[in-house]
């Protein structure tokens, strides 16, 4: 069996979820709601048709809050002599160079497309091929859709990938394949299959196999990630629920409440413009008059004895109508995320809790995107330190050039080696959340160690890293030795770059200093001064509401004892 077989057996096995998301495609693109009969066949004629723009607006609010994650690249091994520091700089490197040149293919940067991608379907893909070319290191990072992407999986891992498009004739004979066979289409556009395996590459164009090269990576060169969210039962239909998109508890309520705003809409209508109906001796061979000449305002119509224009009861559906949106409008605020959850201050401010509360509600929606982007950017990054590890043995290559223009770095091939793991950690910061928890650790006082309040209530990224800057600002404020000493480097540096006066004033303080260091050899020991007192945390909100933070019990003065 060819891979374009396989490929179609595997559409075949995926086709459930392929209908999720074309669905979810349609809730982001805010496709037009047209209300449909109760077997979901037939439109419904002389219908208001209204279409909400709550999925538009909240995948929108996710993946920009997802865009503003820092990223940690963190190396971690026993091995004391491997420098974990150099590897990091030459993944962030790597990384920098791919972008570019997607940059220069007018296509999006990896974590963006990360991000919109997890959030919309469910999960991501991306096929890496670092190698040299003309003897300069390409770093070739190309995000696949994971609507187009079909897979294997083998005992090791991927066994193969495949990604599926229709191109247009210009891109296909851009490809650096199609260039070396000297490939061309007959028409304007064509479908086009990329596959991967562990051993080699095939390319299909308009169902037939056009090229195929040889690799020696000894792994398929394919990342993929699904979000952990979802089914993760072995029922036979579970695939469709699995990777599950930000979309998923609100798919099937997002029509119901549009067709509710649709019916209502309706009657209103109906309520300024209704049916009316015409009586007279006629009866129905009767020729009813022009609508607008009876309704218009101010008309005068004649009419027989008895007969005339009658309103035609349609029922008052409204109060129902209002009832159930209200129950499906809370169902769906409940399912996605309101603009405080996703860190917007409200006004007034809210109570500590109340933040902390929002703060664990953003990171229940966000955390399996940032996990998915972290796990994507995880496996990238050993798949290309790989290939470019094996580029080094195999073709000779002591170095490699990565980076983007200005900050380009060379880096060694050797270094790169050994017993290591690398972990990608995204993490985002919200004012109201942080605020909720300042007013926690405040509230705790000397209860627990400060340490404690950074890593289980602040949450701080470098707990370690803010002890030892709270030390060293603390050393300058018990001596003043060391302050002047800082000072004198900081106005040497302010010289350096071309302030005028900045070395005599470092030449005055460091001529003062020399005084008080013989004053001390001397045996003439100065007063210490009095460290200054450090800033008492406060409650920046109230723990629990009431506007503004916790007062301290008023004290009784002495003369009113």
């Amino acid at each position: 069996m060819n891979y374009l077989d396989k490929v179609k057996e595997k559409e075949a096995e995926f086709s459930a979820l392929y209908s999720r998301m074309d669905k979810d495609r349609d809730l982001l693109n805010l496709v037009k709601y047209v209300m449909k009969d109760a077997g979901e066949k037939n439109a419904v004629p002389d219908i208001v048709n209204v279409t909400l723009n709550i999925p538009g607006r909240f995948a929108n609010d996710v993946t920009a809050i997802l865009g503003t994650a820092k990223e940690q690249v963190i190396v971690e091994t026993e091995d004391k002599n491997l420098d974990t520091a150099y590897i990091e700089d030459f993944q962030r490197a790597a990384f920098a160079s791919a972008n570019a040149r997607l940059r220069r293919q007018g296509l999006w940067d990896l974590n963006p497309w990360f991000d919109f991608h997890s959030s919309v379907r469910g999960g991501c893909a991306a096929r890496c091929i670092f190698q040299i070319v003309d003897g300069v290191l390409v770093a070739e990072i190309a995000p696949w859709d994971i609507r187009y992407f079909t897979y294997g999986v083998g005992v090791e891992g991927l066994g193969w990938g495949a990604f599926k498009t229709t191109k247009t004739k210009d891109d296909v004979e851009s490809q650096t394949w199609a260039k070396e066979i000297e490939f061309a289409i007959s028409g304007k556009e064509a479908e086009v299959l990329d596959v991967w395996d562990t051993e080699h590459n095939e390319v299909w164009v308009a169902g037939k196999q056009v090229f195929e090269q040889e690799h020696s990576f000894g792994f398929c060169p394919v990342v993929i990630q699904r979000v952990t969210l979802g089914s993760m039962l072995a029922d036979k239909d579970s695939l469709a629920h699995q990777g599950e998109s930000i979309f998923f508890l609100i798919r099937e309520a997002v029509p119901e409440l549009e067709r509710l705003v649709s019916i209502m809409q309706t009657l209103n209508l109906k309520a300024v413009k209704g049916p009316k109906g015409w009586a007279s001796k006629e009866g129905q061979t009767a020729t009813p008059p022009d609508y607008e000449e009876v309704m218009a305002s101010g008309s005068m119509t004649a009419q027989d004895i008895g007969g005339g224009v009658s309103d035609i009861n349609f029922g008052d559906a409204q109060r129902s109508a209002q009832l159930a949106y209200s129950i499906m409008s809370e169902a769906i605020r409940e399912a996605t995320a309101a603009a405080f959850d996703l860190g917007v201050i409200e006004s007034p401010p809210a109570s500590g809790v109340r933040a902390m509360v929002a703060g664990e509600s953003r990171e229940q929606l966000l955390s399996p995107r940032l996990g998915t982007k972290a796990m994507m950017n995880q496996g990238l990054a050993d798949m290309f330190t790989a290939q470019v590890i094996q580029i080094g043995k195999t073709q000779g290559v002591s170095s490699v050039e990565l980076g983007t223009p200005g900050h380009k770095r060379t880096f060694q091939v050797s270094k790169l080696g050994g017993a290591y793991e690398t972990h990608y950690k995204y993490i985002i910061k919200s004012a109201a959340v942080d605020a909720g928890r300042a007013s926690l650790a405040a509230a705790y006082g000397n209860l627990i160690p400060d340490r404690a309040k950074r890593v289980e209530i602040l949450q701080r990224e470098d707990p370690d890293g803010d002890e030892r800057q709270l030390r060293w600002e603390e050393a300058e404020q018990i001596s003043p030795a060391i302050r002047i000493n800082r000072i004198i480097r900081d106005l040497l540096e302010m010289a350096e770059r071309g302030d005028k006066h900045a070395e005599f004033e470092a030449e005055l303080l460091s001529a003062e200093m020399g005084v008080n260091l013989k004053q001390m050899l001397a045996g003439e020991v100065m007063q210490q001064p009095k460290p200054e007192r450090t800033q008492e945390p406060k409650q920046v909100l109230s723990l629990f509401g009431g506007g503004g933070a916790a007062r301290r019990p008023r004290t009784i003065p002495e003369e009113e004892e």
